[in-house]
């Protein structure tokens, strides 16, 4: 049995309305702006909750827009108001949100309900449905039928689908485990769970943007997207998503984080029963945490030069940029672009200067401004360098000479 919602919310819908009309038109503009559903099993309150967030370019975050939740067969507004008393159970697979925000409820007589974004109630299909299906932003694109599965938004035949995407909860807690739960100033609560006890514990404010990990208290960010976009692996590492990027906070090692390299843009987590990140979704692909991998280990520790045959490598510290000198028949050329003609020998002062010899001079230039030559040392033969590869001194015929 359905219940309409109170006359008295009328107004308070409206601004919401007017505030996702405002949200949503600026995230049709903006494609890694979508809106998306985030489904959670609120642990200390003993009920499932679904959430619709949009983004805000005002906040500079997803704002949640819509919010419901269930307990067993019944699902209540945000408010608490009874919706429904006769739902096929809890879980994405029976209730979640479309694109524009309307709520889905999957009844136990296999009957598809929508709560419009006005909150009227109306029955979208009288029998038949089986589960919800997604898409990458979690946000419910067909319904599985006894008929087949169906497009929601006009119960058009859509392409068999077999995602396996729904899994039975266990029965029994897991000794290590995620619990998520809101607590009483609107936070919403992750506690990563180590052998029974609470091992690390992160609490995203009220608004969705800043991130504590409570245990250390540490601040991860101020700048999270929304509360789809956090999570813990097995090995207790958090990762969150911001600014299009995402990024992997070791376990203990909580100032700094590791910015992840991804194919195509990311989408979602998938978990395990037990609530740890087993996968990272793009648009391209998907990445078991052990795929996973930073563009950080391609820094260079030191400055130093590569020699082959040909040519001289140069690796700054602390940067995945190289420079390259290429000498063929006398003509010197840098990252490929002729700096010098008649050139015997060359190499790197350092990070910032090259170095060559050209007939018995020596000269030195800057890598910003190659052409542009300091004349060093005259009646030179040769250079040395240092176990780095880096040129130090130029032998003359007066003896060596430093360089810096």
């Amino acid at each position: 049995m359905f219940k309409s919602i109170k006359a008295s919310r009328n107004l308070l819908t409206a601004v919401f309305i007017a505030l996702f009309m405002l949200c949503f038109s600026v995230t049709a503009n903006a494609a890694t702006k979508e809106p998306f559903g985030f489904t959670y099993e609120d642990s200390a309150n003993g009920r499932t909750v679904y959430l619709f967030h949009v983004y805000s370019e005002k906040n500079g975050a997803y704002i949640s827009f819509r919010e419901f939740y269930s307990k067993g067969v019944y699902v209540y507004s945000s408010g608490g108001v009874l919706i429904c008393n006769t739902s096929a159970g809890s879980g994405s697979r029976y209730q979640g949100y479309d694109s524009e925000g309307n709520f889905y409820i999957l009844g136990n007589d296999g009957s598809v309900t929508v709560v419009s974004t006005t909150n009227k109630t109306s029955v979208l299909l009288k029998s038949g449905a089986i589960k919800l299906n997604y898409n990458g932003n979690d946000v419910a694109t067909t319904v599985s039928t006894t008929s087949g599965t169906k497009y929601l938004s006009n119960l058009a035949l859509a392409p068999e689908i077999d995602d396996n995407t729904y899994v039975p909860a266990p029965t029994v807690k897991a000794a290590n485990r995620v619990e998520i739960y809101t607590n009483s100033a609107n936070e919403l609560v992750y506690e990563a769970y180590k052998n029974n006890k609470v091992k690390t514990k992160i609490v995203v404010s009220s608004n969705g943007k800043s991130v504590l990990n409570a245990t250390d208290s540490v601040r991860l960010t101020d700048t999270l997207l929304g509360a789809k976009f956090l999570g813990f692996d097995s090995s207790y590492n958090v990762y969150l998503y911001e600014s299009d990027s995402l990024y992997r906070f070791k376990a203990g090692n909580w100032y700094s984080a590791e910015k992840l390299s991804l194919a195509g843009k990311y989408q979602k987590f998938e978990k395990s029963d037990s609530g740890f990140i087993q996968k990272v979704v793009t648009t391209k692909n998907s990445y078991t945490i052990k795929q996973l991998t930073t563009s950080e280990k391609w820094k260079a520790k030191k400055t130093y030069t590569v020699t082959k045959k040909g040519y001289i490598t140069l690796y700054i510290k602390g940067s995945t940029k190289t420079n390259t000198l290429t000498l063929k028949s006398s003509k010197l050329s840098l990252n490929g672009k002729k700096i010098a003609t008649g050139v015997s020998k060359y190499g790197f002062i350092n990070a910032k200067k090259i170095i060559y010899l050209k007939g018995k001079n020596v000269y030195s230039a800057l890598l910003s401004n190659p052409k542009k030559t300091t004349r060093l040392y005259t009646n030179a033969k040769s250079f040395k360098n240092n176990s780095l590869g880096l040129v130090t001194k130029v032998v003359t015929a007066k003896g060596s000479k430093k360089v810096s």
